[in-house]
């Protein structure tokens, strides 16, 4: 059974013959060739492309498949796997999918519990390269401002460096339902940082002190490793992906352009919420 609501009037979708979805009120949405369904209707959108660019996506797509954050993939999967691991059925999904890396490594690990997943972005472009490359989960377009998500349908929502609305993720996560929510730790990406600023500042911890009430954090895992970048290319792929690329000079670029290998620390905060229970 779907997940999926009507973005329109908040009726159940379901999968035509045709297909499309569509709703008792005749709201149809066509399944694109790739295999996405577009939900994110034209008031929703604050630009004609919302969402990251196709330079930052194609660069993240390029450095994500050479497996450089695979260690904090697995950490990601574990962890999810320790919550769901009583539940016969569960759905998961992954806001801010981008180009659907991460859905579909989580997918591909957590294949023991077969869970039922799915990939949402407000970027069209993102969400049509992951649905084209992996078939492992179901993808949408839409924002998580506006989630086309039936109430409490979901038992756990991934946010992988991604825009989070607590209202949304409460209305449509479970009775038990899981919040996961990776952030930068204090030392992430700090060498790029040095080459671009003339003061490295830690990162701080603000996005996990903006997640309100009712939300209570379950835990937090520290997730550290150095990645042995040895190749121009992939250097430049990890500046391309940061908002580091945009904040550097023509000479700061022009010196990224020479660099032949650089060591990365890599820090992440995983962080577990759920819904307080009123006592």
């Amino acid at each position: 059974m779907s997940i999926l609501i009507c973005p329109h009037c908040q009726a159940p979708l379901e999968q035509t013959e045709s297909r499309s979805y569509g709703c008792e009120n005749n709201h149809q949405f066509d399944v694109a060739k790739e295999g996405y369904v577009n939900l994110l209707p034209v008031n929703q959108k604050k630009s004609k492309n919302p969402g990251d660019n196709e330079v930052m996506i194609s660069a993240r797509r390029n450095f994500l498949e050479e497996g450089h954050y695979d260690p904090l993939v697995h950490e990601v999967a574990v962890l999810i796997q320790n919550q769901l691991a009583e539940k016969r059925a569960s759905t998961i999904l992954d806001t801010g999918c981008g180009e659907g890396y991460y859905t579909h490594k989580i997918a591909e690990q957590l294949q023991s519990i077969s869970p039922q997943v799915y990939g949402t972005d407000i970027s069209k472009y993102a969400v049509r390269l992951a649905a084209k490359r992996y078939k492992s989960a179901n993808y949408f377009v839409s924002s998580v401002f506006n989630l086309p998500v039936a109430d409490h349908s979901v038992d756990l929502i991934v946010s992988i460096f991604a825009p989070f609305d607590a209202a949304e993720f409460q209305r449509v996560l479970s009775e038990e339902g899981k919040l996961v929510i990776v952030s930068p730790a204090e030392n992430h990406m700090k060498e790029i940082a040095e080459l671009v600023y003339d003061e490295f500042r830690p990162h701080e911890r603000t996005i996990l002190e903006k997640i309100p009430e009712p939300f209570a954090k379950v835990e937090t895992k520290r997730c550290s490793f150095v990645m042995d970048l040895k190749h121009n290319e992939s250097i430049l792929n990890l500046l391309k992906m940061t908002p580091y690329y945009w904040s550097a000079s023509a000479a700061q670029l022009s010196h990224f352009e020479t660099i032949e290998s650089i060591q990365v620390s890599c820090d992440f905060n995983i962080s577990i919420f759920e819904i307080a229970t009123v006592k």
